[in-house]
């Protein structure tokens, strides 16, 4: 049977689908439905259905970007594009994209469906076909866990005596791309399997994690056969990819492990983003069990900058301590861990202070730092992710650090938060705090760089797309905060966003 998910957000149309054509009848399987795309591709990296019925306008991320992965992992599915008929230029840029074909929602019968159902399976058939003539050479797979058990695979079976072993890591990725990062290393093994077959290499292939692929050969190759398949690879995952190498003589499962862990230390070279992807490993690197020179005193430069809410000399602090790493090569990765868990710890204990928490800090809408630092494989993300990590926890506590060192601040704070949604003005914060307006108004500007009716719009915006978010309509939300109509609350909302309510309403 062949595997196929539904992708569509109306309940009726998911129903239909199911009801059009008797599908076990007709061999093929129906995955449980995915009604927007966050669903789609959870279930797609789950399942790896074998056809797909998609639907482009669906919520959360739409069926054009579903595309775009797909193409990326190189994901051999057929993917049937479910389109209504004012949607034909989306239609077009979702077959330059690699859609098979296209279905009409409106009076779709069972015989369209099922014929382009059927068209598809053949020619799935015959890919497999192909898939195992290529595959006809002798290869095997195995845990990583097997190896060392002796009650496990035989690791010689039909194979001979390992002299190579080789470890792929595909290239470092973003959280934001996590469904890509998790598949990245299946994608590389599905890659190289192909390119392994076209030229009749034998090898086992080894699965360790999501992450890693190794294989172990029975024999050496020049330098050329690894930097071709290096080159195959990084055309595919559209990266750095790296490759760790270690050539021996591998007698018994002892040395197969000896060998992989070797192969394995491309890891650490990985980690310091060295220009250099391709590495031989004869022995162990030598690891430094101690910070880089100087770590302390920066790590003392970045509590004090901090505590201090000054931006600039905190992210100086911060490439300071990450280019003393990279020009110490190499220290171990737990003691760069702890290094890092430190600098978070400084941000955690001045939020403390301010009666506040790091995990009220969204990066890229995520607040579960400590694990997010344990899992990165880059310096270089590191150092990008902290620089934007403190851009967002200055916005978000800068109010709370102004306020425990001023009382006029905080007092002025809280008349704004009380009156947010009403039409607040300077002269009659001024009176009910007890200052002068010209007062009030050069303290304010000097401590928060813009002044009081730039502050208490910005902040009125802020809460107009939360109120927009929440599905709110524009008028009512221009009511609620209290301006004078819906045109000037527009202009204010533009000027803020470069948008209007109504187009950051359509975008959500």
């Amino acid at each position: 049977m062949h595997s196929v998910l539904i992708i569509e957000d109306e309940i009726l149309a998911r129903i239909g689908l199911h009801q059009l054509i008797n599908w076990e009848k007709h061999e093929f399987s129906l995955l449980p439905d995915a009604a927007d795309g966050e669903a789609a591709l959870d279930l797609i990296r789950r399942h790896r259905p074998d056809i797909l019925l998609l639907d482009l306008n669906i919520p959360k991320i739409d069926g054009l970007q579903i595309l775009r992965h797909l193409k990326e992992e190189g994901m051999g599915c057929k993917v049937i594009v479910i389109s209504c008929n004012e949607e034909f230029d989306m239609v077009k840029e979702a077959m330059k994209l690699g859609a098979y074909d296209y279905l009409r929602k409106l009076n779709l019968s069972s015989d369209e469906l099922l014929g382009i159902l059927k068209k598809c399976r053949q020619e799935l058939r015959a890919g497999s076909d192909r898939d195992e003539k290529l595959s006809s050479f002798a290869f095997h797979e195995i845990r990583y866990d097997e190896i060392m058990n002796p009650n496990g695979k035989d690791l010689f079976l039909n194979v001979g005596t390992y002299r190579t072993a080789m470890c792929i890591l595909p290239p470092a990725g973003e959280t934001a791309k996590k469904w890509s990062e998790e598949h990245s290393a299946y994608t590389a093994a599905e890659v190289s399997k192909k390119w392994f077959g076209e030229r009749s290499v034998e090898y086992m292939q080894v699965i360790r994690g999501p992450q890693i692929c190794c294989f172990l050969f029975e024999r050496r190759f020049s330098g050329a056969f690894f930097l071709q398949l290096h080159q195959e690879l990084t055309n595919r995952l559209h990266g750095s990819v790296y490759f760790g190498i270690h050539e021996t003589v591998m007698g018994n499962a002892d040395a197969v492990n000896r060998a992989i862990i070797l192969a394995e230390q491309v890891s650490v070279i990985r980690y310091y983003d060295v220009a250099q992807t391709v590495h031989y490993f004869p022995e162990k690197i030598a690891l430094r069990e101690h910070s880089p020179r100087g770590t302390q005193q920066m790590l003392a430069g970045l509590r004090e900058s901090v505590e201090t809410f000054s931006g600039k000399d905190s992210g100086d602090m911060i490439r300071q301590i990450l280019s003393a790493i990279r020009t110490d090569p190499y220290t171990h990765i737990n003691v760069l861990r702890r290094i890092f868990m430190d600098m978070l710890g400084i941000y955690s204990m001045t939020a403390q202070k301010l009666n506040g928490t790091i995990e009220e800090v969204r990066v890229r809408d995520d607040n579960c730092h400590y694990q997010k630092l344990m899992m990165m494989n880059s310096l270089n993300l590191i150092e990008r992710w902290f620089l934007e990590f403190q851009d967002i926890f200055y916005s978000r506590f800068f109010v709370a650090y102004k306020c425990s060192r001023s009382d006029l601040l905080k007092s002025i704070f809280s008349y704004i938060d009380r009156h947010l949604t009403t039409q607040v003005h300077l002269s009659e914060a001024a009176g009910e705090i007890g200052v002068s307006n010209a007062y009030l108004s050069t303290v304010f500007k000097k401590e928060m760089g813009v002044n009081f009716i730039e502050y208490v719009n910005q902040k009125k915006v802020d809460l107009a797309k939360q109120m927009l978010d929440e599905g709110k309509l524009v008028y009512e939300v221009s009511d609620v905060l209290g301006f004078e109509n819906c045109t000037y609350f527009s202009k204010v909302f533009k000027k803020y966003e470069g948008i209007s309510p109504d187009g950051y309403k359509r975008k959500e």
